[in-house]
């Protein structure tokens, strides 16, 4: 250690070159691989491995006519069913908990100001327990609730403040869509990332969220309903630019059910299947189709991370490469200058070993000292990732884990790079050096 820390003071300007060079790809890489790590995340660490997104095909119309028209230019499927259909999986309650759920834009006022645009989940009673929304105050509305459609409302601390200029919300009433809900419950922000459950709505967004949540029968019945369906029976008016959901015979409600074992998981799935085959879907030339899709398997057949984003961390990998070449290029020309002393070394009794040892850890001190330049470097990178607006960019941060990773990572880089120099220099013959010396 003595002899590398010498070794880094000997050569300043080309030990300054290696440092640099390392620090800046270290920080490419850590800064693509801190997103990707970021969007990549277990949305809810502890409970997404057992929930499911449950489907079944319900839709009287041919496959080919009533595919989603969420935009002009594209065609979504986001596995949703019609109001019929997820009253009735919830009535049979086959699984721990299960809610049926969807995104809605509402004009929500209280006592202060104008009512505001927010963003409102209507869904079911066991959505709350089942997803871990953190109640601060109050209670969640109950099935009894949910069944006699009753309007009352869980509200976040952010949006009691805003409406009431107090989180002591409970008992209030806010008006949605100039009906009147009464609030029973005060929760802390919830924005699971990615936004799982409604992607529809959006992917990642450090920004939005739901803001309040209430039973979607009241939801209904006060006029609010999805703008976006994934399809809707032939019986529905449709235009080529936009449907007016009709919750009776639109697909609009995604269901999600919580299933804790294996057991649990196959059980539903027949389920699911037998209730597919009751459809009569004959007539229209479809047959009857189901699925139960865990959180990581629904995340990949959306492609949830954006592909720019793996296609930059395969370019900082490369960049990080390039760099390595240089750097070793540079430790071997370094280590190289110093034959004739490591040929007396090595007449001196030291072993090829000890002298491979030294150089390494000068490679491995080498990179460290890249690591520590990385750091605020990757930090700047992130720092102009979140000044794009993306959507998902806003997310770029440094956790313990990737701050930790950065380092592991130098570690391993100075090895690598270490290695040929270190041996190179290992195996210079002591006569010759020694006679030239």
């Amino acid at each position: 250690m003595e002899l590398a820390l010498r070794g880094l003071r000997r050569y300043p300007k080309t030990t300054a070159l290696a440092v640099l060079t390392v620090a800046i790809g270290l920080a490419a890489s850590m800064t693509t691989l801190a997103l990707l790590h970021m969007l990549s995340a277990d949305p809810l660490r502890g409970r997404s491995q057992h929930l499911h997104l449950a489907w079944v095909d319900t839709v009287l119309a041919k496959s080919q006519t009533y595919r989603s028209l969420d935009s002009d230019w594209a065609t979504y499927d986001y596995k949703r069913l019609k109001t019929p259909d997820a009253e009735a999986l919830l009535a049979a309650h086959k699984g721990t908990l299960q809610a049926a759920m969807a995104d809605l834009d509402a004009q929500v006022g209280g006592d202060k100001g104008e009512p505001s645009n927010e963003q409102l989940l209507a869904t079911s009673s066991d959505f709350i327990p089942m997803f871990g929304v953190a109640l601060q105050d109050g209670r969640n509305w109950t099935a009894a609730e949910d069944a006699a459609r009753t309007p009352v409302a869980v509200i976040d601390s952010e949006l009691a403040q805003k409406l009431f200029g107090t989180p002591k919300a409970i008992g209030r009433v806010v008006q949605i869509k100039h009906h009147a809900f009464r609030v029973i419950g005060v929760s802390q922000p919830y924005a699971p990332q990615p936004h799982f459950y409604g992607l529809n709505a959006w992917t990642f967004s450090g920004n939005e969220r739901e803001s309040i949540f209430v039973p979607f029968g009241a939801a209904i019945d006060v006029g609010l309903a999805s703008s976006s369906t994934d399809g809707c029976d032939d019986v529905t008016e449709k235009s080529k630019q936009y449907i007016a959901v009709d919750p009776m015979h639109c697909e609009w409600l995604a269901f999600w059910v919580q299933l804790d074992t294996p057991q649990e998981v196959t059980a539903y799935r027949s389920f699911l299947d037998h209730y597919a085959q009751q459809q009569p879907l004959g007539s229209f030339g479809k047959k009857p189709q189901s699925q139960l899709l865990s959180v990581q398997r629904w995340l990949t057949l959306q492609n949830a991370i954006p592909d720019n984003v793996r296609l930059n961390v395969l370019l900082a990998g490369s960049f990080l490469l390039l760099c390595m070449v240089n750097v070793a290029g540079l430790l071997a020309a370094k280590f190289m200058r110093r034959g004739a002393e490591v040929g007396i070394r090595r007449a001196l009794g030291a072993s090829r070993r000890a002298v491979m040892l030294h150089h390494l850890f000068e490679a491995g001190m080498v990179c460290l000292l890249g690591g520590v330049l990385a750091w605020p470097l990757t930090l700047l990178g992130l720092a102009l990732l979140r000044m794009q607006d993306q959507g998902f960019t806003d997310l770029a941060r440094l956790d313990v884990a990737m701050f930790a990773a950065l380092f592991a990572l130098a570690l391993a880089v100075g090895v690598l790079v270490g290695l040929l120099p270190s041996w190179r220099v290992s195996m210079v013959q002591p006569g010759l050096q020694v006679k030239s010396a």
